[in-house]
């Protein structure tokens, strides 16, 4: 059976790190290319018997799928880079932290490509989108609603974007939930009925933890999801990068591929 090879673009950053440490659990695959930024100090040096580069050209050749957890710049590079290209291969996008303007350059380039992209890979957390989009449907009438996020103090962007998915599961479930609102020092403000509030906590090592609060009165539904190990980010990317090679061209979630 032919393996298939598998880019890391982004291989010394947590992430990619992870992702090459457990890709010998899959059978189906083999990692063909090490990718980082220009400049990074681990270019040119050996990881995993291959040569850590710079040259986002080469491991596009190199690449069936390209695992991306980088930043929305060298994510938009990748894209304007493929499309360049000969060669197509996938793209299993965890990154995070694009501007309106960034998303909608992403949106345009990947016109033509297989793509599926999630701000989070675990099977809990998009369990977890389809339990509050179900919540959002029978409460928003009834209930205040806050999605709380923590992570570990080197994330830079927020809220999360597994914050913000959720947020958009909750519009998804009922419509008049609009407005995202993200909390920050104010002296002189109320809560607006049907906003969804975001708080971040940056700190330690945590890998990530996200919780919605439906507040009613009387009562409340506090929904929790506690990832305490990265792999079940790596280990999704990895079982994305399967699946995507038996899709067609198009632009796909992790909901798709889990079904949910």
């Amino acid at each position: 059976m032919k393996k298939i090879n598998i880019g890391i673009y982004g291989s010394e950053g947590r992430m990619g790190k992870d992702i090459v440490s457990r890709a010998q659990k899959f059978k189906e695959t083999e990692i063909a290319f090490l990718c980082e930024h220009s400049g990074h100090k681990a270019i040119g040096k050996k990881k995993e018997n291959l040569v850590v580069s710079n040259n986002v050209k080469e491991l596009i050749s190199c690449s069936d799928v390209i695992i991306d957890f980088t930043n929305s710049k060298g994510t938009l590079l990748l894209l304007n880079t493929i499309r360049k290209s000969s060669y197509k291969p996938a793209i299993i996008s965890g990154t995070t932290g694009f501007s309106r303007v960034e998303d909608k350059k992403f949106l345009e380039s990947i016109k033509g490509l297989k793509v599926l992209r999630s701000f989070n890979m675990s099977l809990g957390v998009n369990l977890m989108k389809s339990i509050v989009k179900t919540c959002s449907k029978n409460l928003v009438d009834l209930a205040d609603i806050e999605i709380v996020e923590i992570h570990h103090n080197r994330k830079k962007d927020i809220p999360s974007g597994t914050a913000i998915t959720l947020g958009e599961s909750i519009k998804e479930g009922n419509e008049k939930s609009k407005k995202f609102t993200f909390r920050e020092q104010n002296n002189d403000r109320v809560r607006i009925k049907n906003e969804i509030g975001f708080s971040s906590i940056r700190g330690g090592n945590v890998v990530g933890e996200h919780t919605v609060y439906f507040f009613m009165d009387g009562e409340t539904i506090k929904l929790t999801h506690i990832a305490s190990d990265r792999k079940v980010f790596s280990e999704g990317a990895l079982r994305a990068a399967v699946w995507i090679t038996k899709q067609k061209i198009g632009f796909y979630s992790t909901t798709d591929m889990l079904k949910i």
